[in-house]
């Protein structure tokens, strides 16, 4: 089952004096949320507790927000550490093409009819993401790349992988034959 939220970053600092907190953010931009007016914190596994955003502002991966009733460095302080996300039913739809961790996780591989694993965990990369996939043969790597994957349905909970895919070669753990 997804996670009930969608953890956008993890606050990392306090900035200046009026209580802004510096957010490092797990996504490529803050653009998707800049429509947010509301966000959750909390600590990793615990309860997340609402707060108004009164401003975001930031580039990339690092982000400054306003919270609402956090106006001091000392109350910032508090927040550090403790991640930031919003609702699933709230957070914007993933840009085409693009599929949030969540939904991808638990999800089954499939080369033809035959199924291969579930993707356990992802790595992310400077070039593109991983997925770890647990199969009946043990852990193996998947490059989230359209060389290897024909398809992602989410509907059907799973990923296709290319039929010219070199199966052997990634179960192996070793470089695909092209």
């Amino acid at each position: 089952m997804p996670p009930e939220y969608l953890v956008l970053g993890r606050v990392v600092k306090v900035h200046g004096v009026r209580g802004e907190v510096k957010l490092l953010l797990f996504a490529d931009s803050w653009a998707p949320f800049e429509s947010l007016r509301r966000v959750w914190l909390g600590a990793p596994g615990a309860a997340f507790q609402p707060f108004e955003l009164q401003a975001a502002r930031g580039q990339d991966r690092a982000v400054l927000l306003k919270l609402a009733g956090v106006d001091s460095p000392e109350v910032a302080a508090g927040l550090v550490g403790r991640e930031l996300g919003v609702p699933r039913g709230e957070a914007p739809p993933a840009p085409d093409g693009r599929f949030y961790h969540y939904d991808i996780l638990g999800l089954d591989v499939v080369h033809g009819s035959e199924p291969v694993g579930t993707v356990a965990e992802i790595l992310e990369t400077p070039a593109h993401d991983v997925y770890v996939v647990q199969g009946p043969g043990g852990e193996w790597m998947l490059p989230a790349t359209r060389t290897h994957i024909r398809a992602i349905d989410l509907a059907a909970g799973r990923i296709e992988l290319d039929p010219a895919t070199d199966l052997a070669g990634l179960l192996a753990g070793g470089e695909e034959v092209t």
